[in-house]
């Protein structure tokens, strides 16, 4: 049986300007904090991949505090580690100048098993008759229904197809 945790919208990097800054603070690192529990909540139902479908960062440029704060946690987790997929989202889209560019040193930081969706034509094989189709957010502005993108099925294609967008 095929296992797959989904979250989304983690909104790392967001402002909490009705609270006192001690709170803003306390709220920033309560969200930091819930990804050790996902990655846990992951390991303990022998999950296959984790979907992490778009929000992850509140702004397409984030503090490295949160970029940083974000890989190192993920690098820092004790495995088995499963395939995690992160899809850039509206109000973190991946654009040339954002934390999802190739070149961004967040990139750089993240363990092999860490895969974002920085193609209109994402997919990986989770199992021999499982795929996951995946494509970014590439605007704020989230126009376009991503779902309608994904690939049709091809003839004589059998397997569970998964996708993944942010919308």
């Amino acid at each position: 049986m095929l296992r797959i945790l989904h979250t989304a919208d983690w909104h790392l990097g967001r402002r909490f300007p009705s609270f006192p800054e001690e709170a803003q603070k306390k709220l920033s690192r309560a969200r930091m904090d819930v990804i050790n529990k996902i990655l846990d909540l992951g390991r303990r139902n022998s999950v296959n991949a984790i979907l992490c479908a778009g929000d992850l960062f509140d702004d397409p440029t984030p503090s490295e505090d949160f970029w940083e704060g974000l890989a190192k946690t993920l690098r820092d987790h004790p495995g088995p580690h499963v395939p995690i997929f992160l899809v850039p989202g509206n109000h973190d889209p991946l654009t040339p100048e954002s934390v999802w560019a190739p070149t961004h040193p967040f990139r750089s930081r993240l363990p092999k098993w860490v895969h974002v969706v920085d193609r209109d034509d994402f997919s990986f094989d989770l199992a021999p008759d499982v795929v996951l189709y995946a494509s970014p957010c590439r605007s704020r502005a989230g126009e376009n229904d991503l779902a309608m993108a994904l690939p049709a099925r091809d003839p004589g294609d059998t397997r569970l197809r998964i996708g993944c967008v942010h919308g």
